[in-house]
């Protein structure tokens, strides 16, 4: 019995080291690098093959972590050398649209207070680095459309806009209220905001009484859906209601060259890191019944403070990892090794990674953009 059981162990053992033999073998000869130029590009074999991918795919899709410097950077440099039709990103479709007409409409010191007044009223766009590159899309007259829940930080703009445009003086006066009502409210400590509030929702109601216009409408009940959805914490149906919007708008994308940019849990071509099928797995099945490929992309990198020990996770990836160059692995071998059963990955969550994009970039040195205006609202 104890002969069977050391036996079994070492057979345990050995598949283990072959398995973690065979995945590194074959990140060893599925990675370029690629390294940052001084405009505002890049050099490399990394980067040209990404481009040459990215070229070649009707939707591409880059899974990030938020607020960084890097990967707008990366996200710049890839518009400024491929033609896209379409911007599509992780914030609401309304903030979207204000933000991109501010950008055509206003001055630059115009521009500047705005973006001051408004803070984290701009959610992700409230980051430098995010706002440039998203200036830099609007410049170049790419559409860009919002796909996601109202931020609980976005709802005074939201007011301010919806007063501007209603046509209901009784509306108007309520909107002004609810401006100064939600700007009492202290929402630093997280404790309460203002969306959460019974004078909030009698107001909507109020609202939603009235003779108003139907982008009005529209977007109180999305209001009153994202307050929902804040309050419940369904994961599902907070990703239903993002791929709604990304499906709604499919007749404008559909037949274009698009860039998606959330964050890396939602845009795997397979389920999601958080056990759903999100909006990556959409726009690939919409892609691939249109007879069109889409490319999905994963952003990591080591943070400020952190080591590579840190992202142990990646640890196969990372030990080829010798320089300061950003690393770009082709994961389709990997994905493909999987498939036929040669390769097991015990990290369900790395699996999913593999499995559900094509490529995965290491970025050396992630740094945290700088946030412009006010932090609470």
């Amino acid at each position: 019995m104890k002969t069977k059981l050391l036996i079994l162990t070492l057979f345990i053992a050995n598949f283990g080291r072959a398995q973690t033999s065979l995945m590194d073998s074959l990140i060893q000869n599925n990675y370029s690098t690629f390294k940052k130029n001084n405009n505002n590009a890049f050099d490399g074999k990394g980067w040209t093959t990404l481009l040459d991918e990215i070229s070649k795919n009707n939707s591409v899709l880059l899974g990030e972590q938020h607020f960084t410097n890097e990967i707008p950077y990366f996200t710049n440099s890839v518009v400024n050398n491929i033609k896209f039709d379409n911007y599509i990103l992780e914030i609401d479709p309304y903030t979207v649209n204000t933000i991109s007409k501010k950008i055509k409409s206003l001055t630059p010191s115009e521009l500047d207070k705005f973006r001051n007044e408004s803070g984290s009223a701009l959610s992700f766009l409230q980051g430098e680095a995010e706002f440039d590159l998203f200036k830099n899309i609007v410049d170049q007259n790419v559409k860009t459309y919002g796909a996601e829940q109202i931020s609980l930080f976005s709802d005074r703009l939201l007011f301010s806009e919806l007063s501007k445009q209603s046509k209901s003086a009784k509306a108007k006066e309520i909107y002004t209220q609810m401006i100064a009502n939600s700007a009492a409210f202290d929402t630093k400590n997280n404790t309460r905001f203002y969306l959460f509030s019974d004078d909030c929702l009698e107001k909507i109601n109020a609202l939603t009484a009235l003779n108003l216009s139907a982008i009005e409408k529209e977007q109180l009940e999305a209001l009153k859906l994202s307050k929902d959805l804040y309050l419940n914490r369904i994961h599902r149906l907070r990703i239903q209601y993002i791929k709604h919007l990304v499906f709604e708008k499919l007749p404008e994308w559909k037949d274009k060259k698009n860039l998606f940019k959330y964050g890396a849990n939602h845009m795997p071509k397979g389920e999601s890191l958080m056990e759903v099928f999100d909006v990556g797995n959409l726009v690939a099945n919409i892609e691939e019944a249109n007879y069109r490929k889409s490319l999905h992309i994963m952003l990591i990198g080591k943070g400020e403070g952190e080591t590579l020990a840190d992202l142990d996770q990646y640890k196969s990836f990372l030990s080829v990892v010798k320089d300061d160059n950003w690393y770009a692995y082709n994961l389709r071998p990997l994905q493909q090794a999987i498939s036929k059963q040669k390769l097991k990955v015990e990290d369900l969550e790395l699996e999913r990674i593999i499995k559900g994009y094509d490529y995965l970039v290491f970025i050396p040195n992630i740094t945290k953009t700088p946030k412009r205006g006010k932090q609470d609202h």
